[in-house]
């Protein structure tokens, strides 16, 4: 095997990870020692830090704390009544829609996109930046997919007007907001492609918008086009500052994942304090507005205030990535940002295209303009 060669080729590109050695302190990361501002997180409301939260949610308890392991898949003996609970509300919030819960949004994405990719004439449409677990669905699924230039709705149509007679359904996948981008998909188009072809369905990624817009509920709640989404993932890893997602799909969907999602089938659920924690949190989402309203306004001036130093910026909301080029002019910027106190480390392909690397700044409601002034003085 040439498992060095491999490791010293990643190096020679500057494209090796390693796992930074942390300890949290509310807003701050120590590494090596240092006090860094913690701009890697996503967990954009804050809600992670709230202590006065998990007081409240563990006091509902009186002592009879929820099992900390499932011990078994949901299919055998692991299905516990909180979990059918917790559905059974974001299905209300959703119009009555179904939801199945798995342990993260890898688990949903790779184990619903496989399991669709067993419907007989299907083809997959799918943005060209989605997530990983997207991608990994279809490529290890055997899917027969393509993916459009990124946010190119013209792309799209244009894929569908050449396949629309070779295939019974067609798929097409995004993000809402995308998590390195930071734009959002162009939903109201994507529908109308949708209302335009027979047997076209959506399927919608959430991951970074869940929790900061519509109520708590994502972007196309925003947008009051919900009703629109064939297929919508939430992942509660993020804003919701707990663990897990879920899919969200028309009856008779909820049935159909249960026997062919294999993320399902085959894994230990989640510990019932966790999926209980994630209800509580949910439960609570519409006192979080004035977190949602502080977290954009801080995000607008931050991206106009790097925009006024010259540099090349992405993003319409929260998530913020300044472009540097290549990966060792982003390595070496994150390392002059560690010595200024913030930890923001560079992103590098393959997560982002080759000459695309940057800085992402994920920014969260706990934080002042104050707070990034030394980002901007370094510019």
């Amino acid at each position: 095997m040439r498992i060095q060669t491999l490791l010293h080729d990643l190096s020679a590109r500057f494209n090796r990870r390693t796992l930074p050695q942390l300890r949290h302190e509310g807003n701050f990361v120590l590494k090596e020692g240092k006090k860094l501002l913690n701009l890697a997180s996503n967990d954009y409301l804050n809600l992670a830090q709230r202590e006065d939260l998990r007081v409240q949610f563990l006091s509902q308890f009186e002592g009879k704390i929820p099992p900390f392991s499932a011990s078994s898949s949901r299919s055998l003996s692991g299905n516990f009544a909180i979990y059918e609970a917790f559905e059974g509300y974001l299905g209300a919030l959703f119009g009555g829609r179904e939801v199945l819960h798995f342990n993260s949004g890898y688990h949903c994405n790779l184990s619903c996109i496989a399991a669709l990719a067993t419907l007989p004439e299907t083809l997959f449409l799918c943005d060209k930046f989605a997530h990983a677990s997207i991608i990994d669905g279809l490529r290890l699924s055997g899917a027969k997919f393509f993916r459009f230039r990124h946010n190119d709705v013209r792309n799209l149509e244009l894929l569908l007007e050449k396949h629309h007679k070779n295939y019974k359904n067609f798929i097409i996948i995004s993000e809402a907001l995308f998590s390195m981008e930071g734009d959002f998909a162009r939903l109201r188009d994507l529908i109308a492609l949708k209302k335009r072809f027979g047997g076209v369905y959506l399927y919608l990624d959430e991951a970074h918008s869940v929790g900061c817009f519509g109520g708590g509920l994502g972007w196309a709640a925003e947008l009051g086009l919900a009703a629109g989404v064939d297929f919508l993932v939430l992942t509660f890893g993020k804003a919701l500052a707990s663990v897990g997602a879920c899919m969200v799909a028309a009856g008779g969907m909820r049935d159909f994942f249960i026997n062919t999602a294999r993320g399902l089938i085959y894994s230990t659920a989640l510990p019932p304090i966790n999926v209980a924690w994630s209800l509580f949190v949910f439960k609570k989402m519409r006192e979080f507005e004035g977190e949602r309203k502080r977290l954009l306004a801080l995000a607008s001036a931050f991206k106009k205030a790097l925009e006024a130093r010259g540099g090349l910026v992405l993003g319409e909301a929260y998530i913020l990535s300044l472009i540097l080029g290549d990966n060792q002019r982003a390595l070496e910027f994150a390392a002059g940002l560690e010595k200024s106190g913030f930890f923001a480390p560079a992103i590098r392909s393959p997560t982002v295209p080759q000459n695309g690397a940057r800085i992402r700044f994920s920014l969260h409601s706990g934080l002042e303009m104050s707070d990034l002034e030394g980002i901007l003085a370094l510019l």
